[in-house]
């Protein structure tokens, strides 16, 4: 396995990180996007079970995230994420110009993938979804919404508390405090923009997924308190090859569960892989 760690240019000249393992013969790429606050390191056990496999994983860090430049937990928009990701992709298709390009997406991240496939179709051999949901946090209330609308427009840089609680995202203690004690790793607080632009871009996502005619694979846990109305979501696709599969007890980051039962995630998605190449 050769390991590669780079950077690239963001859309507006930001210098994003990013990270890719390339196996010796490998047969397919997945590009993974991560969630919020987190970053491209968090994905070994991807990166292990996937490319022994003959997969290659690229992943980079989202601007103001991880080792990436751009204020913390920050985004214009998301489009700007998405041609970030659009950038990104240009550079592995020069470099791999011969392999099909799959686009893992994880919570946040699964929102930019949706968005990134509504624009970009055309590009991906499938779409796989972590942690997905139609609600970013839960489901807001109307006065919720409509302070973090206002306020995303007024103070777009405010914090606040984004209401992560790191012993809901996986039942693995060690997991729990490496996310913790993780210095790339910053959850407690949240950019108005951010948050308002991943609640709105969520409750939408329903409205475009409908269009969407490449196979898609959908994984999640039925404990996941993180994102809700995943069931809602699923329902708007119409695509022919839908994939839903949903892990009972699990919570919201299923590739960092207990080992027992990642392995029996990891397998799956190897699996629905395997068969779309």
């Amino acid at each position: 396995m050769n390991h590669i760690e780079d950077e690239y240019e963001g859309v507006d000249g930001i210098k994003l990180y990013y990270q890719a393992w390339i196996p010796d013969n490998p047969k397919a790429v997945v590009q993974v996007i991560h969630g919020f606050a987190e970053h491209s390191g968090r994905y070994k056990n991807v990166v292990n079970q996937l490319v022994p496999k003959g997969y290659i994983i690229y992943a980079h860090d989202l601007r103001g995230h991880g080792k990436s430049e751009g204020i913390q937990n920050y985004v214009d928009s998301m489009d700007q994420f998405v041609e970030d990701e659009k950038r990104f992709y240009d550079i592995i298709k020069k470099k791999h110009a011969n392999l099909k390009i799959f686009m893992l997406g994880h919570s946040m991240g699964s929102g930019i993938a949706m968005y990134f496939t509504k624009k970009y179709e055309d590009l991906l051999a499938g779409l796989i979804l972590s942690g997905t949901a139609k609600y970013f946090g839960g489901e807001a209330g109307k006065m919720k919404k409509a302070f973090a609308k206002q306020t995303s427009k007024t103070f777009p840089k405010l914090r606040a508390s984004s209401g992560v609680d790191p012993l809901l995202l996986s039942h693995d203690p060690q997991e729990v405090e490496a996310y913790k004690n993780d210095p790339l790793v910053h959850y407690k607080k949240i950019t108005a923009r951010l948050g308002w632009e991943m609640i709105k871009s969520f409750e939408e996502a329903a409205e475009i997924v409908g269009h969407f005619k490449i196979p898609v694979l959908i994984q999640r846990g039925a404990e996941d308190s993180v994102m809700t109305g995943t069931e809602e979501l699923k329902d708007a696709f119409s695509v022919s090859d839908l994939t839903y599969k949903e892990y009972e007890g699990l919570y919201h980051e299923i590739y960092n569960e207990l080992e027992k039962d990642r392995t029996r995630v990891l397998k799956d998605l190897v699996d629905w892989l395997d068969k779309h190449l």
